[in-house]
């Protein structure tokens, strides 16, 4: 009988180490960005008879970690069926559900989990509800429970970057400021925080503000590009020119630098009336080629052709511009109109004044504005966490 007792548990022993090594060759094999080995080891592992809880959930959130959502929503499920008790499995299921917007799946997760057994558990299943209500459109709903877990434990950062996140999305931000600077009281190094704060700061009109705080955030973490993007964009806003040009001139030159910073280089340039053409339309291709929809980008590039003296190529500029990137565009047209008038194409000018009156009085956002939307998925993104 001892006999028995000791082969049981070195048998539980042996498939306790054989599922952690599959773990272990999943977690590597993403890390180094093999996703076919990773899925090989991934499938081995679930073809065990019994994987420990650790195990799934550590697997499953590596896999989240990384957006493989679909394999990580397959572990989590084999948890929920391993251990149908549990919290953690049913939440963690509930979170790959909604990253792949199955909402009525992630509801039937989140309602069939076990009676929360501690307070911090009913919290954390009422602002899973939020994120949930939030991904369906349903604002009112997302806020009464984002606003439920937030005031009761206002320490706990998620909560407060999602609920900070939520009403930036509805453009209430001056809430997202409060959100978020109650956050950071709790959490004065967190860099996701404080850059929440900033672009609140920075969308409620407050570019000052915002730049003060992305220096804080550079502060805590040099390299961390969310904030040396808004920092220079809120530089830029602010008409600080030169201190725009030295920020975005730091990391331009990096590997894998916001496309964005190349543009607002090369505006910052043009408007303390640089006479350094080559860089700046050495800026602006590469900010066009990768944002092919950016007006602006293609504003200045005319801003500059026109500074060089080459009307022709400023013509170009502005009719890709408002014949391919944004019909809509009233700058562009306005600034066609006078280089037709100019260039004697008198007709044509006409036709784009005519255009520009026509939707001069719809423009929906200003530079400041457009730029505040381009940062807000840097934001999200970056704040994104389990």
């Amino acid at each position: 009988m001892v006999l028995l007792a000791a082969c049981t548990v070195a048998l539980a022993l042996a498939q306790l180490a054989d599922t952690r090594t599959l773990a272990a060759a999943v977690d590597r094999a993403i890390t180094e960005g093999h996703p076919d080995q990773a899925q090989k080891a991934l499938l081995e592992l679930l073809g065990r008879p019994h994987v420990e809880l650790e195990v799934l959930l550590a697997c499953g959130a590596k896999l989240a970690e990384g957006e493989r959502f679909e394999p990580a929503r397959a572990v989590f499920a084999r948890a929920v069926k391993e251990y149908p008790r549990s919290f953690e499995a049913h939440y963690n299921l509930a979170l790959a559900d909604i990253a792949l917007r199955r909402l009525d799946e992630a509801r039937a997760a989140l309602d069939a989990s076990v009676e929360a057994a501690s307070k911090d558990q009913q919290l954390a299943r009422e602002y899973l509800r939020g994120k949930i209500h939030e991904a369906a459109g349903e604002p009112a709903l997302a806020e009464r429970c984002y606003t439920a877990a937030f005031s009761a434990a206002p320490e706990e950062e998620n909560y407060a970057l999602d609920l900070g996140m939520f009403y930036l999305r509805q453009r209430n931000h001056a809430k997202a400021r409060e959100t978020f600077a109650a956050g950071v009281k709790f959490h004065p190094d967190s860099v996701y925080l404080l850059l929440g704060m900033a672009l609140a700061e920075y969308l409620d009109n407050d570019p000052p503000s915002a730049a003060t705080t992305c220096s804080r955030i550079l502060a805590i973490e040099p390299q961390f590009s969310p904030a040396q993007l808004l920092l220079a964009v809120a530089h830029y806003t602010n008409g600080e020119n030169e201190k725009c040009v030295k920020e975005s001139a730091a990391v331009i030159g990096r590997p894998a630098a916001p496309p964005y910073l190349y543009y607002l280089h090369a505006a910052s340039l043009l408007k303390l009336g640089s006479k350094d053409y080559s860089a700046m339309l050495a800026d602006l291709e590469k900010a066009t080629r990768a944002m092919s929809d950016c007006s602006f980008c293609f504003l200045a590039l005319s801003k500059v052709h026109q500074e060089m003296g080459n009307e022709p190529a400023a013509i170009a500029d502005l009719e890709t511009l408002v014949g391919h990137v944004d019909q809509k565009f009233p700058n562009g047209w306005y600034r066609l109109a006078n280089l037709y008038q100019h260039a004697g194409r008198t007709a044509d000018a006409a036709r784009a004044l005519e255009k520009f009156e026509s939707i001069k009085t719809a423009q929906s956002s200003s530079e400041a504005e457009y730029l505040g939307k381009f940062l807000l998925p840097e934001a999200s993104g970056e704040g994104e966490k389990r």
